[in-house]
């Protein structure tokens, strides 16, 4: 996956196309995001049964229950919607920079640029 980011980081860099740009840079985010959130779940994971040990073990149930009343934020902002969606699109292998190179293909087909 870190060998995928540099080759995309390399083609963002040699990119003038905006619309090229936005697509390889939203790749190269999704997929740093999709690695950083794979290591936090795989460290959750480990620590998460440590963790609820301890609690049991120490008696510190309050401690829970503190953690319970912790409400995640309900409504996201568009930002966090919009970097939660690229990394998404990354754990499922959508290349926005595919569909931008599919879609630039498609219209030089129907332009008659190319032939089909």
């Amino acid at each position: 996956m870190i060998q995928d980011i540099k080759v995309l980081q390399v083609k963002l860099d040699a990119t003038m196309d905006e619309d090229e740009q936005r697509a390889l840079a939203e790749d190269v985010a999704g997929k740093i995001l999709w690695l950083f959130w794979c290591g936090i779940c795989a460290e959750v994971d480990e620590l998460l049964p440590k963790v609820v040990n301890y609690i049991c073990r120490e008696g510190i149930i309050q401690g829970l229950a503190e953690i319970h009343r912790v409400n995640p934020s309900p409504d996201p902002g568009d930002d966090q919607m919009h970097l939660q969606r690229i990394m998404l699109d990354a754990g499922a292998s959508t290349s926005k920079y595919k569909l931008w190179l599919d879609n630039r293909l498609d219209g030089q087909v129907q332009t008659g640029a190319l032939p089909p």
